[in-house]
């Protein structure tokens, strides 16, 4: 697919992209065309969706790349094994979550009957 595209699909601009590509962050192996036309695959469509909610997260781009990096340099096994060790913190974490606002609406129960 054609930058606009992947823009269109992705809602990352133009000029993005091509500041993650020149960054590293999009792979610069996607060839382009004999109009030099960039062209990009589906997986421009898998890391453009990563980077989208690192940043929405709070990573900075230098953090998403090096997670990029290293995820890229991983055997199917390890990349199974890191996504279960993830998805368990990410459980733990919502516990957490639900945990502190379950505290949050009591204590807001309490201030509001005081009224």
């Amino acid at each position: 697919m054609l930058i606009s595209e992947l823009s269109q699909k992705t809602g990352v601009s133009k000029d993005t992209l091509r500041f993650y590509e020149k960054t590293g962050l999009l792979n610069s192996n996607n060839k382009r065309g004999e109009n030099n036309y960039r062209n990009y695959d589906d997986e421009a469509v898998s890391r453009l969706e990563f980077i989208k909610h690192g940043k929405s997260l709070g990573f900075t781009l230098s953090e998403i790349k090096k997670a990029m990096d290293e995820w890229d340099i991983l055997s199917p096994e390890d990349k199974a094994q890191l996504t279960r060790t993830k998805i368990a913190e990410m459980d733990e974490k919502i516990v957490q979550l639900q945990e502190f606002r379950c505290h949050l609406a009591l204590k807001l129960k309490r201030l509001e009957s005081e009224r």
